[in-house]
């Protein structure tokens, strides 16, 4: 006889075509029936509350006076929460994101209770294979999942899933779905013939006896009835023998079988039996971007920022930065940062991201005020605050934007030692819009706007160097440009010909890469979940359609812009006529910095067509089966064509298995003597085309006006989400992208890491204008002109410094980007060094080295 576990729960998305407010207007409801059910029958629960605990944040904001109420049946075990903060998807958002998601959802669950043991995951679209890293990391040793898995994955729907780090969790898959229960009939009789085709399916590819029957779906009511028609179910049938259950249960009695499960070890994204919507990862590229830009500022900055501040004296905003993730993490959720929403949901997710953005920048500029007013001035002039938020000493390159009504000036550090500097953009600025004290004034006071890049040195590790702007003193050098025709270093080559085909030479090994960064136009007859490409594509290239090229030298880095006006379809209709009737303007700024050995890229295009997607090819000339992205805290290794390409149609998938991958900010291919590695910012999606392989095509943006659409040539069958028009998916006008380029010649070496780890900055710059916005009073407190609050010596690369979540500690985190093992090095601080998980719970060994795909944690008491 077969035991069935009933586990009764709801999916709760909180947008999606309906707004968070429509769905906070329904949880009122919904909890007010759940409690009352649960209070008048003792015997009913435990209830699984979909995993994540904003749902209870999100019925307190409409019924704070039920708050006893919930607490109780949460500590009587009758309402099961978290271990989540929000459902997130996590093939999209990065991997601080995942950390303090399941940070905030264990204190959640702490105010009110004990946190639900089990990694639930009902509906993120494909499992990262670092699931099982973040979930032992917090102590968790058991997932349920849904989408991604298919027998050519593993057999079984139980089996032991393994991240690259040896983290291991025993993990159950709902084959077909957390509403595969849905609805079922209040009469025991109608119930069973229900149950028989349910069950048939759910036993399908069990490896024990024990079988899951999640009861509830999508913003579905408690089916209370349920507990006691399978109660009835169990005195009229021997087949299976149906128990009230949670999660924890079942895995407590898989184990008690002591049947070995079979191991698997990898990222889930088989759309065999349930889609996983390939094209999320670049629908909505705008909120995708501002997302990236949001964590990066949150973690790579401010929390950086605001703990060396507090090592000074200054207060930490926690509760103000926890804000800022939370309300991150509410458009975190799967159709949320997919975009696969109706368009005015679209709008709330990217004001979410660009409220939090707001904040963040607000409380860099204030603690950087705040910084520059307590240190005493050793060199004339105004305070540069150079920050180093990574844990090693920096010298490089830095951006930083002066305003000054001086024709000349020059930067110093503090024993008088002038830096070099290069405008790399010059403008007029109207200072009334800056100056409070300027604002209410009958004339305009114009001052030059001047985008600088400074050539800094010797930085401190998590910390800060002063350098000083004198206004009205000429440099000591010659800042001037001279125009060139191609950009140059001691490694790279970079030379375009008269269509603006470029070639780029790695002067290391002489091996070189034609036509590459060129852009390809096609269509999209897609929606908002999937790309699909029309059934006759006509794709257009960029080499036809060239209209300028100018290059300019200067002191620090040389660049080359590339212009485009590229006649493309205006629309599907178009596309399908060959009629290039609407026009692409494109700009391409290429820039090689003299001491970088790498190339940055920026692609700004003005989207005036709809129904199409747009891509920037890199062809590596790598004859190999397989590339590597950047996923969670590790690198993945995935094959260039999918083998399930072969079968996907005669099988009957429900989308195709497309080379067309998620990234975090990497993707390369590469042999011992050549390849290309793309480092982007925001951008995270790549294709394998299947007639080049060994080319990379990175999606710039993705053009639709559907949320759902039904029979595409990638999709088939019915629609996904709802057949509802959504043009603002179109993403009309002007967009920046922004990418860097590396050529390898050694193959993934650790000298290539470290241009990967720098390629991405890191570094800061601010000037102390004694201008502001806000007014505040003096701190009274004096900091030195130079500051660094530990020095970690390792080839790990940085992810956090921040302060401790539940205690006056910091916390510094780095993570292991190779397929290899890397020594930890040593943190040098003043501080007591206590290694740690990401739950920021000590460790009782230190691992001299990380593993693959693994962060290494450590706690700073002092």
């Amino acid at each position: 006889m077969k035991t069935v576990h009933l586990v009764q729960h709801t999916h709760w998305d909180r947008e999606w075509y309906f707004t968070e407010n429509d769905s906070k207007a329904v949880l009122y409801y919904f909890m007010d029936d759940l409690l009352q059910r649960l209070e008048a029958d003792k015997t009913l629960g435990p209830f699984v509350l979909d995993g994540q605990t904003v749902v209870i944040e999100d019925y307190l904001s409409v019924a704070p006076d039920q708050e006893i109420r919930l607490r109780n049946l949460i500590e009587q075990g009758r309402i099961l929460i978290g271990p989540w903060y929000t459902q997130s998807d996590f093939l999209v958002v990065g991997a601080e994101s995942i950390t303090r998601n399941l940070l905030l959802g264990h204190a959640d669950c702490q105010r009110f209770g004990e946190t639900m043991p089990v990694g639930y995951v009902p509906d993120s679209f494909g499992q990262s294979a670092q699931l099982p890293m973040f979930l032992q990391q917090f102590a968790i040793d058991s997932a349920v999942i849904w989408r991604g898995w298919s027998e050519y994955n593993v057999p079984h729907s139980e089996f032991s899933w393994l991240s690259a780090d040896g983290s291991k969790v025993t993990t159950a898959v709902l084959p077909w779905g957390y509403g595969c229960a849905k609805w079922l009939p209040d009469e025991p009789q109608q119930a069973q013939k229900a149950l028989e085709t349910i069950l048939a399916k759910q036993t399908r590819f069990s490896s024990t006896d024990h079988v899951l029957l999640p009861n509830g779906n999508d913003q579905s009511p408690f089916e209370y009835r349920v507990p006691e028609m399978l109660d009835k179910l169990n005195q009229q049938q021997d087949e299976y023998r149906y128990v009230r259950s949670s999660f924890s249960q079942f895995f407590q009695a898989l184990e008690s079988t002591q049947i070995a499960l079979p191991v698997y070890q990898g990222e889930l994204i088989s759309p065999k039996y349930m889609r996983i919507h390939r094209g999320i990862f670049s629908t909505r590229v705008d909120i995708k971007q501002l997302n990236a830009q949001l964590e990066q500022t949150l973690s790579q900055h401010l929390e950086p920022l605001l703990a060396v501040n507090w090592r000074l004296g200054l207060p930490y905003p926690q509760s103000a930065v926890d804000n800022i993730w939370r309300e991150a993490m509410k458009s975190h959720a799967h159709d949320s940062i997919g975009g696969c929403n109706s368009d005015r949901v679209n709008a709330m997710v990217k004001n979410r991201l660009e409220s939090g953005l707001e904040m963040a920048n607000q409380l860099i500029d204030l603690n950087m005020k705040m910084l520059a007013e307590g240190i005493t001035a050793q060199q004339d002039g105004k305070k540069i605050i150079i920050f180093n938020a990574r844990p090693q000493t920096r010298h490089g390159l830095v951006e930083l934007t002066i305003f000054t009504p001086e024709q000349d000036f020059r930067v110093v550090d503090g024993a008088g030692h002038e830096c070099r500097w290069q405008i790399v953009e010059e403008g007029r600025q109207d200072m009334s819009i800056i100056v409070q004290e300027l604002s209410n004034s009958t004339e305009t006071t114009w001052y030059r706007k001047c985008k600088l890049l400074l050539e800094v040195s010797e930085i401190p590790a998590c910390g800060y160097q002063t350098l000083y702007l004198q206004e009205g003193v000429s440099a000591g050098f010659s800042p001037q440009a001279a125009a060139v025709v191609k950009l140059e270093n001691e490694w790279l080559r970079l030379e375009a010909d008269e269509q603006g085909v470029l070639t780029l030479t790695d002067k290391r090994s002489q091996q070189t890469y034609h036509n590459i960064l060129q852009l390809v136009d096609g269509g999209d007859a897609g929606d908002n979940y999937n790309y699909s490409p029309p059934f006759d594509d006509w794709l257009i290239s960029s080499n036809d359609f060239l209209t300028s090229v100018r290059g300019e030298e200067g002191l620090l880095q040389s660049c080359l812009t590339l212009t485009w006006q590229m006649a493309v379809p205006s629309d599907l209709t178009a596309r399908n006529e060959h009629r290039a009737d609407a026009e692409l303007d494109i700009s391409m700024t290429l820039t090689l910095a003299h001491k970088n050995r790498w190339l940055d890229v920026a692609i700004s295009v003005n989207n005036t067509a709809h129904d199409h997607r747009l891509q920037v090819l890199l062809p590596t000339g790598v004859q190999q089966h397989v590339h590597f992205a950047d996923q969670p805290f590790g690198l993945i290794e995935r094959h260039n064509q999918p083998p399930e390409m072969a079968v996907w149609k005669e099988e009957q998938w429900t989308e195709a298995p497309v080379a067309l991958y998620p990234m975090q900010s990497q993707v390369m291919m590469h042999d011992a003597h050549r390849g290309l590695c793309a480092v982007t910012e925001g951008l995270r999606e790549y294709q394998i085309p299947e007639d080049r392989q060994d080319v990379i095509a990175v999606t710039l943006l993705r053009s639709v006006g559907w949320l759902g659409q039904a029979n595409m040539p990638y999709r088939p069958g019915r629609a996904s989400g709802m057949v509802l028009p959504s043009p603002e998916s179109q993403i009309q006008g002007m967009h920046h992208f922004k990418l860097s380029l590396l050529a390898m010649n050694n193959g993934a070496d650790s000298a290539f890491w470290r241009d990967v780890e720098n390629a991405r900055g890191n570094l800061h710059a601010w000037l102390a204008t004694g201008w502001s916005r806000f007014r505040t009073n003096p701190h009274g407190r004096v900091f030195p002109p130079h500051f660094s609050v530990l020095n970690w010596d390792s080839e790990l690369h940085f992810s956090v410094l921040k302060k401790a979540q539940h205690s006056d500690a910091l916390v510094v985190r780095g993570w292991n980007p190779t397929l290899a093992s890397i020594p930890c090095g040593e943190v040098i601080t003043s501080g007591t060094i206590t290694p740690a998980t990401l739950a920021e719970i000590a460790l009782e060994i230190h691992q001299e080295a990380v593993p693959t795909c693994a962060p290494a944690t450590f706690v700073i008491t002092f």
